[in-house]
């Protein structure tokens, strides 16, 4: 999307919302979009004209869309068997989660015509900054586990309101689903863009059917584990704070899977590197917290950590192949750097899991950044 165009939609909307002499007085601030089609900005909007703006507050953020059906599909992999969305997932997963009591920014308008939303400015607080402005090692798994107690309390509002068969019944997430095809396209894209793009697919070949059978065997034990909402995204960058309190975004593409995926991709952040006996009595931490919580998983300790260790693998060889296909596909190199780290937690995971030696056997074979990992 040319920043001109942006920039005019975002006034036309201003316009409609506020009037000409706002439009024309705010300044606007294009934040990008890392590797989404969305693109934000920040709207500073004149305080000395004796308007009054939501909530008080004299700025407003503006998710600006892809003026076509784009807007409406996810950017991540889906299912052949999602049902196509009657609205943006954004506007009806955020009214969801609001809903059940979690904390999310509040969408002040919606506009389709311009293909944007102005949303609540939560600032620029990001839990990463707070981890990496830590002092030691337990300030930082006090962070972490504020963002566990609050993707607990999630998982305990989805599931009651889920069992209440309320407000779940609206919500596009639920009718979603990490399914058996899903859940092999993400592990796919890791062998077409992690391995056979950077490799060659003639150097992959005599490899693929040994790959396919860990494949299924990953996602065979996954389809096996208890299922909930997850957020899909729940990291360090999706995570803000605003007046104290930890609020979550980029939630658009939730949806039924493990139970334990949100806990992975906190975790097993790509862009932020826990030592692993801090990952270790933080997920003890998680399986504690939802055993109080009444959260069923939780009651077994031992199936929290191997889901927790088998979910890694499927994550972050996604998540590895991601990076390449963003750089090759979407010309943006800046999450190459991330490839590796990514393979380490997979190198990692597989040692607590003996029962995927044969997996790792064979990336030892095949991965050369599993090759180097230490």
């Amino acid at each position: 999307m040319q920043v001109e165009n942006m920039e005019r939609r975002v006034r036309h909307a201003l316009r409609g919302l506020f009037g000409s002499e706002v439009a024309d007085l705010s300044k606007l601030d294009n934040l990008g979009g890392h590797a989404s089609l969305r693109i934000y900005w920040r709207v500073h909007l004149p305080s000395d004209i004796g308007r009054a703006y939501p909530r008080g507050e004299s700025s407003l953020m503006a998710m600006v869309m892809p003026q076509s059906d784009a807007a409406m599909a996810s950017e991540e992999g889906t299912s052949s068997s999602d049902p196509t969305p009657l609205e943006l997932p954004f506007v009806n997963v955020q009214r969801y989660l609001a809903d059940i009591g979690m904390p999310v920014p509040a969408i002040d308008h919606v506009d389709l015509e311009q293909g944007l939303l102005f949303l609540e400015d939560l600032g620029d607080e990001m839990f990463e900054h707070a981890v990496l402005d830590a002092a030691d090692t337990p300030e930082i798994e006090g962070l972490y586990r504020e963002a566990i107690e609050l993707l607990v309390r999630f998982q305990v509002n989805a599931l009651a309101s889920r069992m209440n068969d309320t407000d779940s019944n609206r919500c596009v997430a639920w009718a979603r689903a990490f399914d058996r095809e899903l859940l092999r396209w993400e592990l796919d894209h890791y062998r077409e863009w992690g391995l056979e793009a950077r490799l060659g697919v003639e150097q992959i070949a005599p490899f693929r059917q040994r790959l396919d059978a860990q494949f299924d065997k990953i996602v065979a034990f996954l389809l096996d584990a208890p299922q909930t909402l997850v957020l899909r995204d729940y990291q360090s960058r999706n995570i803000m704070r605003k007046a104290g309190t930890w609020i979550m975004i980029d939630f658009q593409d939730a949806l039924r899977g493990p139970f334990i995926y949100d806990l992975v991709a906190l975790l097993r952040d790509s862009y932020i590197a826990l030592e692993p006996d801090s990952v270790e009595r933080l997920v003890a931490y998680y399986a504690a917290c939802g055993q109080s919580a009444g959260l069923p998983w939780c009651t077994d300790e031992k199936l929290v950590h191997s889901t927790f260790h088998v979910q890694t693998l499927q994550r972050k060889l996604k998540d590895a192949g991601r990076f390449v296909f963003i750089d090759r596909v979407k010309h943006n190199p800046s999450f190459l750097p991330y490839y590796n780290p990514s393979i380490a937690y997979v190198e990692n995971a597989l040692r607590h899991l003996p029962e995927f030696e044969s997996l790792h056997a064979l990336l030892l074979e095949i991965e050369p950044a599993m090759q180097s990992t230490p």
